[in-house]
């Protein structure tokens, strides 16, 4: 903020003080022999002067108050476009990805609201699985969506490389000028990932209902949350051939035609159905759990998304951190960084879950296990659809996590997150300029989804396993370096009270409200390794077996590769990670209220260990790295 702008504030300030002084004395000299009606108007108009007057006020130190160094990001295709780099290979060092979207044709328009008259409603992809007419009309609309033009906004091709190009910082993050900052473009790890994948897919959705000519088309969403029916979290059979010869009739709509939704789609051919979607997947551990009971997925899953969203009762816990033209994820100092939120967190095992990470058949990981690839498969806007649910579903959870207990869940109201911008084709194949402030209510949007109520209660009132402690306080062996290694590592941390100080930045109405966590600062992540760690309170003897349904346990860290690693031979090829390698620099933030309040620990000024369980893969990319290197552990309230 320039002193200039700040002269100009207080000037308009200072000239409406003297404005109304000398208002003040018009009045007095003109008001002899008035009645006491004119009077009354006169006083009515001094009310009117002042009310105007403050809210000049408050509209000057609003605008004032506006942080220095940053400003609402200006997410945008226009400009230059650098190809998507992949990990390089024996054969090629500079492997690409060309994901540029083509320039618009015409001017760039502000988004609208549209004029709602009933609300479009989205319903969950296992209970569309027989519905004849849905199958192929959804179908049909993406062989439609297929079959444009490449340099055609709306074409599939260009659906992916939307995804591919903003979330690989293809592009340069740019002031809402115009003008760049210099830095990536990335719009994972921080508050950006809800409301940028929420209008990625309105507008996806738009523009398939527009080419089957159907306005009311919604999208299914996967409904992998869902733990009372059997069939919610296997890959939708909407996305998978159907057995037409075991069907013996096909009704009165004909025969189901899907070839689009899974012809030459990269899926891991190890978890088509039967085979429920375990929120705690870890590919490492994935033979011993092999045997796993339906009954203990079940389990499992419930505590991932009661960890992972109810356990979140702030904006910054659940949508990440804030991301602004001071933001840079890249390993440059002075910048902020990124940080994922519960959302992100908890969607990115499905995106692990169904592509092909480590596999020599598909040695670039895709579709849906790498950034790059994960748009070009259609249940990718399925999944994210369900993503979009959750958020509008974890707004109306109440607050059984603070002290308080009536803490309202919403959105930032954070200026430089509602003035954030991004610009996408719509239907028209016009570049629309979208506010995130315009994103936040659904229904506004002109949206609902099919109630799963019965379905979410699991997992809402879900109640995870007693954890006893079996250990000597004074036998606990803590590490006293910032590394996260490849064996479970403990660390202590002291805790103190919350103070007033504490209420900056959040939207606690006061300390009570304060949800507590703890935060691994600056935690350099390799940007193609795989990594994924779980974490644990007070509970040094957590190894890879413990059960991550454990009231000890406050949630993992699961970091894609956001390019693709070298495989050639699973088990057998290895990568090494060189000091001149791209790193990202997280903040990593896990919710402590209720395990701390699970495992007895009331008071304050306490002293508890960290235990961070590693999930590294043995090959692969950086197989070769001893450690995850981070600056300091501390506990920090929101």
């Amino acid at each position: 903020m320039s002193r200039g702008i700040l002269s100009i504030g207080f000037s308009i300030i200072c000239n409406f003080k003297v404005a109304v002084k000398m208002g003040d004395r018009a009045i007095q000299k003109e008001s002899w022999g008035r009645s006491r009606a004119s009077l009354g108007v006169v006083a009515t108009g001094r009310k009117l002067v002042w009310a105007s007057f403050l809210c000049s006020i408050v509209l000057v130190l609003q605008y004032l108050a506006q942080p220095a160094s940053a400003d609402p990001v200006l997410a945008t295709s226009i400009g230059q476009c650098n190809p998507v780099a992949l990990q390089a290979t024996n054969d090629s060092k500079t492997r690409t990805e060309q994901c540029c979207l083509p320039a618009p044709k015409r001017a760039r328009i502000p988004f609208k609201l549209p004029k709602v008259h009933r609300l479009r409603i989205r319903r969950p992809a296992h209970e569309l699985a027989n519905d004849v007419v849905y199958v192929n009309k959804y179908n049909l609309a993406y062989e439609k969506m297929n079959a444009l033009p490449a340099d055609d906004p709306r074409s599939f091709l260009r659906q992916w490389h939307a995804h591919c190009s903003f979330c690989k910082s293809a592009f340069l993050q740019r002031r809402l000028n115009n003008s760049t900052t210099g830095y990536p473009l990335q719009l994972h790890f921080s508050w950006t990932f809800l409301p940028w994948h929420r209008m990625l897919i309105y507008f996806h959705e738009k523009i398939l209902g527009s080419l089957i000519n159907d306005p009311d088309f919604t999208l299914p969403f996967w409904n992998w949350d869902n733990q009372l029916d059997n069939t919610a979290g296997q890959i939708p059979q909407i996305f998978l051939p159907y057995k037409q010869f075991a069907r013996k009739k096909h009704g009165r709509h004909g025969k189901i035609r899907n070839t689009f939704l899974y012809e030459g789609k990269r899926r891991n051919p190890n978890h088509m159905p039967p085979k429920v979607l375990p929120l705690t997947f870890d590919r490492k551990l994935e033979k011993e759990r092999a045997n796993w009971t339906h009954s203990q997925i079940r389990h499992a899953n419930l505590g991932q998304v009661y960890q992972m969203v109810y356990n979140k009762v702030s904006a910054r816990e659940y949508m990440g951190g804030p991301y602004n033209t001071n933001s840079n994820f890249t390993e440059v100092a002075d910048v902020n960084v990124g940080e994922s939120g519960g959302a992100e967190s908890l969607h990115n095992t499905a995106h692990e879950w169904v592509g092909n990470l480590d596999s020599s058949a598909y040695p670039d990981n895709e579709d849906m296990g790498v950034f790059t690839y994960a748009g070009r498969d259609p249940i990718f806007y399925s999944h994210h659809a369900n993503v979009d649910r959750l958020w509008h579903v974890w707004k109306g959870l109440p607050d059984n996590i603070t002290r308080d207990g009536h803490r309202i869940r919403k959105d930032y109201d954070d200026y430089d997150f509602l003035e954030t911008e991004f610009t996408f084709f719509d239907e028209n194949a016009d570049m629309v300029v979208v506010k995130v402030k315009d994103t936040l209510d659904i229904h506004k949007l002109g949206y609902k989804y099919k109630s799963m109520r019965e379905a979410d209660s699991l997992w809402i009132n879900h109640k995870p396993n007693g954890t006893k402690a079996s250990y000597k306080r004074s036998e606990v062996v803590v590490s006293i370096s910032n590394t996260i290694g490849r064996q479970p590592t403990s660390f202590k941390l002291r805790r103190r009270a919350p103070t007033a100080a504490d209420l900056s930045g959040t939207q606690a109405l006061n300390v009570q409200q304060l949800s507590e966590g703890v935060v691994f600062e600056h935690v350099r992540v390799p940007e193609y390794m795989y990594v994924r760690f779980d974490v644990f309170l007070d509970l040094p003897t957590a190894t890879a077996e413990t059960d991550e349904d454990e009231s000890a346990y406050v949630g993992t860290f699961t970091h894609l590769p956001s390019g693709v690693m070298t495989v050639e031979d699973v088990g057998q090829k290895k990568v090494h990670v060189r000091n001149d390698d791209m790193y990202r620099t997280l903040n990593i933030r896990f919710s402590t209220s209720l395990a701390l309040k699970a495992l007895g620990i009331t008071g304050w000024n306490t002293e508890i260990t960290v235990t961070v369980v590693p999930r590294f893969r043995p090959h692969g990319y950086g197989w070769n790295i001893k450690g995850i290197k981070f600056d300091c552990l501390r506990q920090e309230f929101t």
